[in-house]
C-alpha cells in the first residue's frame, strides 16, 4: 500500500532564504549609502513633452517644485526644509545660471556692466 504525500519544498528555494542571502551578499552598507545610491539612479522624466534622463533625486526635487508652485503647502514646506538642509551642508555657494537665449542676451546687454556684442 502506498501513501500519497505532497512533495516538500526544498529549503534552498524559499523566498526568505533567498532574500537573506541577497542581503548578506550586499555587505554592511549604511542606510545613507543605500539611499544615496537610489537617489543617484537615472530615471526618465518628461518636461514640456521632451523626455530627459535625470537622477531620481533631481526628479523628486522637480516634482516638489512643480507642486509648490501650484500652491501645495506641504510640498513648499518640504522644499524649504530640503533647501535649508542642503545649504547648511554644502561647501559651494549657489550658482544661478540662465539658459542662453535671445531674451537673456538682450537682458544682459541692457544691464549696467553687461556686454555689448
Amino acid at each position: 500500500m502506498t501513501s500519497k504525500t505532497a512533495p516538500r519544498k526544498s529549503k534552498a528555494k524559499s523566498g526568505a532564504r533567498r532574500r537573506r542571502t541577497q542581503q548578506q551578499t550586499r555587505g554592511h552598507e549604511s542606510r545613507l549609502a543605500v539611499l544615496e545610491a537610489y537617489l543617484q539612479r537615472r530615471t526618465s522624466i518628461t518636461i514640456n513633452g521632451e523626455a530627459k534622463q535625470v537622477s531620481a533625486g533631481d526628479a523628486i526635487l522637480l516634482q516638489l517644485l512643480q507642486k509648490a508652485l501650484a500652491g501645495d503647502a506641504r510640498s513648499m514646506g518640504a522644499l524649504l526644509q530640503y533647501l535649508d538642509f542642503a545649504g547648511k551642508r554644502s561647501s559651494k555657494s549657489p550658482e544661478l545660471r540662465f539658459p542662453e537665449s535671445d531674451y537673456t542676451r538682450s537682458f544682459s546687454k541692457s544691464t549696467p556692466g553687461g556686454t555689448d556684442e
